[in-house]
């Protein structure tokens, strides 16, 4: 039930329980008792609302703050795995270039330039 139609659901209730109250016929030691009542019915229900909402909003919060671990987590594992991932490509390309150099290395150099 979504918070507006909790609170629309009291203060309609409410505003039924004292428009009953005012328009029957009574005295008035009857009248305030009766609003008396009403009012303290009232405040229990509210009390009643407001606590079933504290509790959806706890249930929720407990929920998202679940969700969100767990977000956190797969990311977390995700940049793990990228970084192993760059780290396996930049020694790939590391070895290929100590390879390179080192066929190089293995070529004889011409230490005499040539005249042309």
């Amino acid at each position: 039930m979504k918070t507006e139609s909790v609170f629309g659901f009291l203060a309609g209730a409410a505003l039924g329980a004292l428009a009953g109250i005012l328009f029957a016929p009574a005295a008035g030691d009857e009248t305030r008792r009766k609003i008396k009542e009403a009012a303290a019915e009232g405040y229990d229900e509210a009390r009643e609302g407001a606590e079933a909402l504290g509790h959806m909003a706890h249930v929720r919060y407990r929920y998202a703050r679940r969700e969100l671990n767990a977000l956190r987590h797969s990311l977390m594992e995700q940049g793990e795995e990228l970084k192993e991932e760059a780290r396996k490509t930049l020694l790939e390309k590391l070895e290929k270039l100590e390879q390179s150099l080192s066929r190089e290395d293995e070529e004889p150099i011409d230490e005499q330039p040539q005249e042309a």
